[in-house]
């Protein structure tokens, strides 16, 4: 009986063991066929991820190499299914669908994100691929916050590579910008809107008469006018070179200080308030000022006199058809404090003569001594000068070209809430900020 017993366990034993092995055989079957499947799903989801990222350089690549300022309606006219239609890499089918989402308008600026949104899949799969890229146009004039460093010029290389060469430093990150973008900026309207010109290019009759001079079409003496209207200082129009335009404020309250020709003039107020004191023989005692200085000639000194060049709440606009030297820094009341959240100066010059249209020397030169801090959005139509030493830059730097023999670091500040409105570029349209966001999504086959 024992005997017997052990053969029947033994038996059990070994069938339990043929079971056992065809359980894991099957199994291990299984497994290896779920691994292949899998291997097979993850070749074919790296091929759709592949057949993505090449079209997304494709994409890229044709905006590079693309100059949207030739289309009236880039939205429609350049972002369709015609200049970018679907593609075929092998099996893979990669389409493109494009939208729009308006992030701004108002005021002259327009700020529009085109979407692409990138498929890539086969033919009777549910396994896709998706990523999407997304482009801001820029259109109108644009607020100085939206570009502030730029070399406004064709160049081969990219923006980065280009001011790294110039000896420039920057805090920030340079967002790319496709197609080698341009500043288009036409100062004659400028002029002509701040002193209530009729038209859009100021004329000397029209600058007799509304400084009342005597009439006639030929360019006004040196000197410096205020244009006035409605019971404000609209702008400062000085006619001729100055010498020296100094800066000084104290308690809130901002000077600036003419010199041309031996003489000097004042002009002082409080931002914003109507408390404007000038020395000059124009009886404005009380009036408000907006600020706004334009310069028929060169400016061969800008300095700051005392411990601040700005009050703290300025924001003053200088425009001139000439040359720009700063010969200081350029501080305002409570730069420590504030660490230079915004600037108050924009120095801008023109490459055309306010009245004749002829091209001007429009460089602007920075001749303050090493080390010192010029707080001013610096924009030249020319070349951006600067001799050896370090200069630290608060504010936005855009120049035709620079000139550097030391080092300029450019700290960008985008300013207070109201300076996209003050402080703007007339330009008529930009491609920038090319995003790409990769994402991919797939399902089971």
């Amino acid at each position: 009986m024992n005997r017997r017993g052990n053969i029947v366990i033994a038996v059990l034993f070994m069938l339990l063991l043929s079971f056992s092995g065809l359980a894991l055989l099957t199994h291990s079957l299984l497994h290896s066929k779920i691994i292949g499947a899998r291997r097979g799903k993850w070749q074919v989801a790296g091929g759709l991820e592949q057949a993505l990222l090449l079209q997304l350089h494709r994409y890229r690549q044709q905006l590079d190499n693309s100059e949207l300022n030739q289309f009236s309606d880039p939205e429609n006219d350049f972002f369709n299914s015609a200049n970018f239609p679907d593609t075929r890499v092998g099996a893979i089918l990669v389409k493109n669908s494009f939208s729009r989402q308006e992030l701004a308008s108002g005021s002259g600026f327009a700020r529009t994100r085109i979407f692409n949104r990138l498929s890539a899949g086969r033919e009777n799969s549910r396994l896709a691929c998706l990523g999407q890229a997304s482009v801001d146009l820029l259109k109108g004039d644009i607020p100085l916050a939206e570009l502030p460093l730029l070399a406004n010029r064709e160049i081969a290389a990219s923006q980065a590579d280009y001011l790294a060469g110039k000896g420039v430093e920057w805090s920030a990150a340079i967002v790319p910008l496709p197609g080698n973008p341009l500043v288009a900026a036409n100062c004659r309207p400028l002029l002509a809107e701040a002193l209530q010109l009729e038209g859009e290019f100021p004329d000397w009759r029209q600058i007799r008469d509304k400084f009342n001079l005597e009439p006639g079409a030929t360019p006004i003496p040196p000197g410096i006018f205020l244009a006035l209207a409605d019971g404000s200082v609209r702008a400062v129009f000085v006619q001729g070179d100055l010498q020296r335009l100094e800066f000084s404020a104290a308690n809130g309250r901002q000077s600036i200080v003419f010199r041309q020709n031996g003489s000097s003039l004042e002009l002082s107020y409080l931002p914003g308030r109507d408390s404007v004191l000038w020395s000059g023989g124009e009886a404005v005692n009380g009036y408000g000022f907006a600020e706004k200085i334009f310069v028929h000639g060169n400016i061969w000194a800008i300095a700051q006199s005392g411990n601040a060049a700005f009050a703290t709440d300025s924001c003053i606009q200088i425009l001139a058809s000439g040359q720009m030297t700063v010969s200081s820094g350029l501080s305002g009341e409570n730069l420590g404090l504030q660490k230079c959240q915004f600037s108050n100066l924009l120095l801008m010059t023109s490459k055309q003569d306010f009245f004749t249209a002829d091209e001007v020397n429009a460089d602007i030169f920075l001749a303050a001594n090493a080390g010192d801090t010029i707080e001013a959005h610096l924009l030249a139509a020319g070349s951006l000068v600067h001799g050896s030493g370090t200069t630290k830059i608060y504010g936005s730097l855009i120049a035709g070209d620079i000139q550097n023999s030391g080092t300029l670091h450019v700290e960008a500040r985008a300013g207070r809430f109201d300076f996209p409105d003050r402080f703007r570029l007339q330009h008529f349209q930009c491609l920038q900020n090319f995003c790409v966001q990769f994402v991919t999504e797939g399902g089971d086959e």
